[in-house]
């Protein structure tokens, strides 16, 4: 994901991922519970990890979510290597949901890969249920019932005006949320919308009070730079792609503050072949 709608992603993660996998058709769901985070080979496991227990079933099944905020032609190297870390691990194939917030262009993410060795003796594959939320309409969603679909309904297909269905949102995370559940629900629901709708009407409709409410994810999200919150995810992804960072690649990263060009240094993460042509390219970026 990008800047803001990260940290809301996984909370929403962490505390709705039933809500989720309902987009993605899995369910009913008799239980669910968030895993911590594991590290595996020094490298840094998907947005998130939930285990589920499904009605008809007797043992519960492992869930990985990646949210991104667009698609980009790199996010099925990164299902891959989530899938293919996880089996490492534990030794399961979990099922993957790859959400995808908002439409830019004519990029898709695939719903597979595969790989060859060289003499074609040898191969891997896996896939992933990609969920683009523009491609799904509100209103099978609707009346709406669960504060946990709030978020996800606004960037969905809406027939008419947007402010009678977000007027619902708000009316059902008011009357099934309370205290900071609800402060930190309300204040994504408008985070993810502002992907879409003008930003001064959602202020208008989601905040309650003093636009300072106190809410742990608000606060986070307040505290933390773009650009810091860029060069983060950037070692991460350098570090998960190709083990420990260098101290040369990590100081000439953090002398790049523009977020373009940032973003530029992360589609060459997945782009070079080994580290020292990263090194390269992101030499080239960042002078």
């Amino acid at each position: 994901m990008r800047f803001q709608y990260d940290k809301g992603g996984k909370w929403l993660i962490e505390h709705h991922a039933d809500s989720i996998l309902k987009l993605a058709g899995i369910g009913p769901i008799r239980s669910w519970k968030a895993l911590p985070g594991e590290v595996v080979q020094s490298r840094q496991l998907p947005d998130g990890m939930v285990e589920v227990l499904l009605e008809g079933r007797n043992d519960p099944i492992l869930c990985l979510i990646e949210i991104n905020t667009y698609a980009y032609s790199r996010v099925p190297n990164e299902l891959f290597d989530d899938i293919a870390l996880t089996f490492l691990n534990r030794r399961v194939v979990p099922e993957v949901i790859a959400l995808t917030l908002s439409d830019r262009g004519n990029v898709r993410i695939a719903p597979e890969a595969r790989y060859t060795s060289p003499l074609g003796t040898s191969r891997i594959e896996a896939g992933w249920h990609v969920v683009n939320l523009w491609e799904l309409n509100a209103s099978d969603f609707l009346p709406l019932t669960d504060p946990g679909l709030a978020p996800w309904i606004s960037l969905m297909r809406i027939d008419g005006p947007p402010e009678p269905v977000l007027q619902q949102c708000k009316d059902v995370i008011e009357a099934k949320t309370s205290g900071g559940d609800q402060e930190n629900i309300r204040f994504v629901t408008e985070i993810l919308a502002g992907l879409r709708f003008d930003k001064a009407m959602l202020r208008r409709l989601f905040r309650k009070g003093s636009p300072m409410f106190e809410s742990p994810v608000l606060i986070e999200l307040l505290e933390e730079r773009d650009v810091k919150t860029l060069q983060g995810l950037l070692l991460k992804k350098i570090e998960r792609r190709y083990g420990t960072v260098p101290p040369d690649i990590s100081a000439t990263l953090r002398l790049v503050t523009d977020p373009p060009r940032l973003e530029s240094i992360l589609d060459a993460v997945y782009a070079s072949t080994s580290l020292d042509n990263f090194r390269t390219q992101l030499t080239s970026t960042a002078n």
